[in-house]
């Protein structure tokens, strides 16, 4: 009787553990699609909430670079939409390496904004003191070749 008790006690645990993962894979998802949808969509302020400490630099560098008429073509468009891809390129406890597929997104070519149809971006989502956030070492750029 003691055996089949701690049988299930340990199958249990197991479970319960099973569980955490795939929360931990959900949350890196759910960080990474908020912190896109509020950058692309050019609320800086929004996406700080999302990303590490030393990643801030890094958004205050966009927004102080982000015109008016960056604004207004991404307003007109409708704002960038997101989806984030359900596999990950790399996983382990702490860190997942998320894609993103993003319209109207904002490029630069030739010195000029443009509203482009489609980004992928990947994005490094870390856990930190038990959280998961947005870890950025430059500006994302998009893995998607133009077609020029």
């Amino acid at each position: 009787m003691i055996m089949k008790q701690l049988l299930l006690f340990l199958a249990a645990i197991l479970v319960a553990g099973c569980d955490v993962g795939m929360d931990g894979d959900q949350q890196a998802r759910e960080v990474a699609g908020d912190w896109a949808d509020a950058y692309f969509n050019c609320d800086f302020k929004d996406a700080s909430g999302y990303v590490t400490p030393e990643s801030q630099k890094w958004l205050q560098y966009a927004a102080s670079n982000t015109t008016a008429e960056e604004l207004k073509m991404l307003k007109d468009a409708g704002g960038a939409r997101v989806s984030v891809n359900n596999s990950f390129d790399e996983a382990n406890d702490t860190m997942r390496l998320v894609t993103l597929n993003v319209s109207n997104v904002l490029t630069t070519q030739q010195q000029k904004p443009v509203l482009a149809e489609e980004g992928i971006f990947k994005v490094t989502v870390v856990k930190r003191d038990g959280e998961w956030l947005v870890r950025m070492a430059g500006l994302p750029q998009s893995g998607k070749q133009s077609r020029d």
